[in-house]
């Protein structure tokens, strides 16, 4: 019992009970090397990397100041009215230990990027160990109220939630109420998905912005690489990292460029058909759909104008030319929708052209010149004309392969149009003679009823009446 008696005492001292926290780690010249330092605040410290940019900075085709002259155009992004001033952008990406937007995913590195006057600074901020985060945190919220968009790349569903976690988990408080946040994944695969391999950022400033980057080091690589500085305390490890993380930030702001020049109207839009010859005939309507989606109507227009007269010009695309019979369906497709069933008309016409003998079962053009011709035009024979040209195109793929139950369908909805085209003009043949005998009786009781009347009034004269 006096054991324990004593293990209590001991317990009791205030030299036992108030032991100080251990010192935060030093950082000498072994950052310097990778141009980073320590950033030491009240609340703590974290490794930051600062890279400036001047006024000239080339990445790839753009000019990094050449944002100051389209920045308004990104404000059709959200509301059309709001004003965008490139020094309130902040670009934005992290690296994190993992892919999940759970708690156990740390962002280790957090990328920014802002623009004071013609300068765009790029500052990366580093945590060495956990304790840091909120010292970094902290830096982070400081400066949010400058800004009053978050400029990312898959940000909004992804870097920002997680970011928005360890607010939380470290019961800090963030307001980003006031934040709008341009996400540019989202254009870039209206734009480019079907045209590129992949919309990864890598291969969009790739293919789109001339910069291609030497050595990088993927960001899939980022965790397994920290987590080798943590084990080696080695800064020369994550040199790639950084390098990665910086170009993220810097394409951000030359591909917020490039959409910028894009919603209003640049470049070469004054000669469009020269300004598109050498782009695919599938981003041109991709860029054109894209346009009319965020309001800009008329230079939407001129996209889809000169695709529709490229279609046109071009020899009708060949079973090797899926780029050309893609652009044709979906511009018929978008013509059909907003009311101008002329030109969609045109574009099918176009394609079963091409199509005659072909084996490929693709049906929608035929029945789409089916439908236009029963309902818009009456002119059931040409209607009953596409819809057996269907029927056969689907007979010949059925006597290749066993039909689905898909094909199935098709064929009973073919058999049933077929079936309701016959009656109707079966059932026109048959009145054609009546309304002749009719109209012929009609104009015949006419004349006689004229004349009839004609004998039957009789001039009344003044001495008749006297009389």
């Amino acid at each position: 019992m006096s054991g324990l008696r004593e293990k209590l005492s001991r317990l009791r001292k205030p030299e036992a009970a108030e032991k100080a926290p251990p010192p935060a780690p030093e950082a000498g010249g072994e950052w310097a090397q990778l141009g980073a330092h320590v950033e030491t605040s009240p609340a703590g410290s974290f490794i930051m990397r600062r890279r400036t940019y001047g006024a000239d900075s080339m990445h790839g085709k753009y000019r990094l100041r050449e944002l100051a002259d389209h920045a308004q155009q990104l404000s059709c992004f959200h509301d059309r009215d709001a004003d965008v001033r490139i020094e309130a952008l902040l670009f934005f990406d992290t690296e994190t230990t993992g892919l999940g937007v759970g708690a156990g995913n740390v962002p280790f590195m957090v990328g920014i990027g802002y623009y004071t006057g013609e300068l765009f600074t790029v500052e990366q901020l580093l945590i060495r160990n956990p304790a840091e985060e909120q010292a970094m945190l902290v830096y982070l919220q400081a400066l949010l109220s400058r800004f009053t968009h978050i400029v990312s790349y898959n940000g909004r569903t992804f870097d920002w939630p997680i970011l928005k976690n360890r607010y939380v988990l470290n019961r800090l408080q963030l307001d980003d109420s006031a934040l709008l946040q341009l996400d540019l994944l989202y254009p870039s695969r209206s734009l480019w998905r079907n045209t590129l391999p992949s919309c990864r950022l890598s291969k969009v400033e790739e293919s789109r912005l001339g910069f291609e980057r030497a050595d990088d080091v993927p960001g899939s690589l980022a965790p397994t690489l920290y987590f080798q500085y943590l084990a080696e305390k080695d800064p020369a490890v994550l040199l790639g990292v950084f390098v990665h993380n910086e170009h993220d930030i810097v394409t951000l702001a030359a591909l917020s460029i490039h959409f910028g020049r894009l919603l209003g109207g640049e470049p070469g839009l004054a000669e469009p058909l020269q300004h598109l010859a050498g782009i695919e005939l599938e981003e041109i309507y991709r860029t054109g759909l894209w346009l009319d989606k965020m309001g800009r109507k008329a230079l939407a227009d001129i996209y889809l104008d000169t695709l529709y007269a490229r279609l046109l010009a071009e020899e009708p695309p060949t079973g090797t030319q899926a780029n050309e019979e893609s652009a044709l369906q979906a511009l018929a497709a978008f013509y059909k929708k907003n009311g101008q069933d002329e030109r969609a008309v045109v574009l099918w016409k176009r394609w079963v052209e091409a199509k005659q003998a072909s084996m490929l079962l693709q049906l929608e053009p035929y029945m789409e010149l089916a439908k236009y011709y029963e309902h818009r035009e009456k002119n059931l024979r040409e209607a009953l004309h596409y819809a057996e040209e269907a029927w056969t195109k689907l007979w010949r793929r059925r006597s290749l392969q066993r039909g689905s139950s898909k094909h199935r369908e098709i064929e009973e909805a073919l058999e049933h149009r077929i079936r309701r085209l016959k009656e109707k003009l079966t059932k026109l043949e048959q009145e054609k003679p009546e309304r002749k005998r009719a109209a012929a009786s009609g104009a015949g009781a006419g004349a006689g009823a004229g004349v009839a009347n004609k004998r039957r009034v009789k001039p009344v004269y003044a001495s008749e009446g006297l009389l």
